[in-house]
């Protein structure tokens, strides 16, 4: 993966982001841990973690050069 396809996959990301926390402002505390979007929702970070790592990695490696 480049840079930029890293970058335009985190901005894609971010945007469902918003909108998830939009969706689940509606609904009550107890019901958010069942539901499929909730599940999604995980995902969604920890993919976004793991760019944003490969991120990093990238920039440090290219710091070390």
């Amino acid at each position: 993966m480049t840079r930029q396809d890293i970058e335009k996959e985190l901005k894609e990301l971010n945007n469902r982001l918003d909108k998830a926390e939009i969706y689940f402002k509606t609904l009550d505390h107890c019901e958010v841990d069942d539901t499929k979007e909730y599940k999604t929702l995980k995902k969604i970070i920890k993919r976004m973690a793991y760019l944003q790592g490969l991120l990093n990695k990238m920039e440090v490696q290219k710091c070390l050069k």
